[in-house]
């Protein structure tokens, strides 16, 4: 092997290329506000880079959304992205 080959030196890292491997699982990630009563800007932007980010497969939850944030989603055309997590067991029927 040459000197300046990287598989010379054990302490030079080595990157290897592979293809990115996806499963077949979905994934379900859910935002949970309670108890919190003015969500701001940051947080908003999580769950929307949340969304954004998942396969269109998989679902991005919100639980316990305050009203006011869910107006703004509302007035941004916004709230079809997300699916509202029953909060009470009223809910789940």
């Amino acid at each position: 092997m040459r000197r300046d080959d990287p598989r010379s030196n054990p302490l030079r890292p080595q990157t290897v290329e592979a293809e990115p491997q996806r499963t077949s699982d979905v994934g379900h990630l859910v935002f949970d506000f309670t108890g919190l009563e003015r969500p701001d800007v940051v947080d908003l932007s999580l769950i929307l880079t949340a969304r954004l980010s998942a396969s269109p497969g998989e679902s991005v939850w919100v639980r316990a959304l305050p009203w006011q944030t869910a107006r703004v989603l509302e007035a941004m055309r916004l709230d079809h992205l997300f699916r509202h997590y029953p909060i009470g067991p009223e809910e789940l029927n």
